[in-house]
């Protein structure tokens, strides 16, 4: 049986426009961007706003029909009382650098989704965490820095985004 994060790249594979690992994580960004900013859509709704915004060369349909139950199973993962969510980043064996950017790429999917989505943002909190979201979409290493601090600050952004688009998520079931 494939393990949770097997599965959750397949369906990205299949809708992602290219495979090259940033924009996979761009492209599972987006969804969670629209999930989150309105949270209690069907999957119908959200294929749609996947099919406007072009992600693959997908109509609304095509999308429903192959990918359905996974959008689903991501709605499910969201709202786990467990915060079982993770942003789909490359495994820690991959370079620093690679993770880097699909992290920043990840975040520039977020604000993508989470804008078509037109979310209504209303609390202090979820603002600063935007604001630290739309930031983050410009990371970048420095050669010259200590290599362990990098993974560490790594680390911690990965975990912050985690927890960012959970209150992100939960504003936009506030203001639904």
């Amino acid at each position: 049986m494939p393990s949770q994060q097997e599965s959750k790249l397949a369906w990205i594979l299949a809708l992602a426009a290219d495979k090259q690992p940033a924009s996979i994580a761009e492209t599972h960004a987006i969804v969670v961007g629209l999930l989150c900013a309105r949270p209690g859509q069907d999957e119908q709704e959200l294929a749609t706003h996947l099919a406007a915004l072009q992600v693959g060369e997908w109509s609304s349909d095509d999308i429903i029909q192959a990918i359905g139950p996974a959008l689903g199973a991501l709605k499910e993962e969201l709202a786990s009382p467990e915060l079982a969510f993770q942003p789909l980043l490359p495994a820690e064996d991959r370079p620093l650098e690679e993770r880097t950017e699909c992290m920043a790429r990840w975040c520039s999917g977020f604000l993508t989704g989470f804008g078509a989505g037109q979310a209504v943002i209303r609390s202090d909190d979820a603002q600063d965490a935007l604001r630290l979201i739309e930031q983050i979409a410009r990371a970048a290493t420095d050669d010259q820095a200590d290599q362990e601090g990098e993974e560490s600050a790594f680390m911690e952004l990965s975990e912050f985004i985690r927890v960012a688009v959970l209150l992100l998520r939960e504003e936009g079931l506030r203001n639904a």
